[in-house]
């Protein structure tokens, strides 16, 4: 007689595999990034990164003037990025497995999925914003081809064609489709489209997540009007935590800082531009080139099942230990565009 053990119910290996590939396939930002793995089976649970500086194009020289060629000094800055554990549970009675309604073990798979890839999305979102290669229009407008053109121009390309994309809140969609300059992904062909993407213009691919951010305050030392204070201090009027000014703010707040709440014909809305090109396909992903954003990979993911006999229920969870890191700033632009 067949028995159907638990193992049978759920696989732990297998459910993991199958999360693996789903946060693979949906995260947004996670396709932009590279995967770096040389923390997995090691110890430690930082990662430095060094971003040297360039030593200026060469002079011209003549050698037979006695003269020495000066040296120039190479020069770096770094990083350090510390691994943390990005992990979800959910419990399932048994009863709801014996009772055939629905699937709960695998509506437990898809919800651990989409758990692990909107906090992957959020901390490389978080990173990118993290950049200072901003672009602030003269007079604040939407999103529109001439604003992008602009934009694009931050990353100082040498070269045409380099191909990059962008990221807008859904609510500019509108805005964008209405544009001449716009073309949409169905005018492309499926070998050269961005996956995901709804059309290009002025040389960027757009793609749409509802986690791009309205920004809606702004860091002001000398004339703002609400303070950032700790969680102990009620908020106000004049008084507010860092947890609900800090998400819809570029700059990065500590407690004491002065901010002002932006009125609603400055709101704007922060959209990352990456560039996927390298500068030089020699280059790419070595100290002399680094991707704009790397995920340091500790350990992906893993599913762990506990099995509770006197409760009658199964705890399931997911867990990713890694780090996100913007890690050459100049392939990241931040565009401003008008609510």
């Amino acid at each position: 007689m067949a028995i159907t053990k638990v193992s049978d119910i759920i696989n732990p290996e297998v459910m993991g595999d199958m999360i693996d590939a789903k946060v693979e396939a949906q995260a947004k930002l996670l396709k932009y990034a590279h995967v770096d793995t040389s923390l997995e089976g090691v110890p430690g649970d930082t990662k430095t990164v060094p971003s040297w500086k360039y030593i200026g194009d060469a002079e011209d020289f003549d050698p037979e003037s006695g003269d020495e060629i000066e040296a120039s000094k190479l020069t770096a800055t770094k990083k350090t990025f510390t691994i943390k554990c990005a992990a979800k549970s959910v419990s399932i009675y048994q009863t709801a497995i014996n009772s055939g309604l629905g699937n709960p073990v695998g509506q437990a798979e898809t919800q651990l999925s989409k758990s692990i890839v909107g906090k992957l999305d959020n901390d490389l979102l978080d990173a990118a914003y993290t950049s200072e290669n901003v672009y602030t229009p003269d007079t604040l407008a939407v999103i529109g081809y001439d604003g992008i053109v602009d934009a694009n121009t931050k990353f100082e390309d040498e070269e045409d064609g380099i191909e990059k994309v962008m990221f807008i809140n859904p609510k500019q969609e509108g805005t964008l489709l209405k544009d001449d300059n716009f073309k949409s992904a169905d005018k492309f062909d499926k070998s050269v489209i961005v996956t995901g993407s709804i059309g290009k213009i002025g040389s960027c691919w757009v793609k749409k997540s509802k986690k791009i951010k309205l920004m809606t305050y702004e860091k002001d030392t000398e004339k703002g009007t609400i303070t950032i204070v700790a969680d102990s201090t009620a908020e106000s009027d004049t008084n507010k935590h860092l947890s609900t000014v800090q998400p819809t703010c570029k700059d990065e707040l500590v407690i004491g800082d002065k901010v002002k709440s932006l009125a609603a014909g400055s709101q704007y809305y922060l959209c990352p531009i990456i560039k996927l090109q390298p500068d030089s396909d020699e280059t790419e992903f070595t100290e002399e080139e680094a991707p704009a954003l790397t995920i340091f990979l500790k350990k992906d993911v893993q599913v762990d099942h506990e099995w509770l006999p006197k409760k009658q229920r199964h705890d399931i969870t997911a867990s990713k230990y890694y780090g996100a890191a913007l890690t050459n700033a100049s392939k990241v632009v931040l565009a401003k565009f008008k609510k």
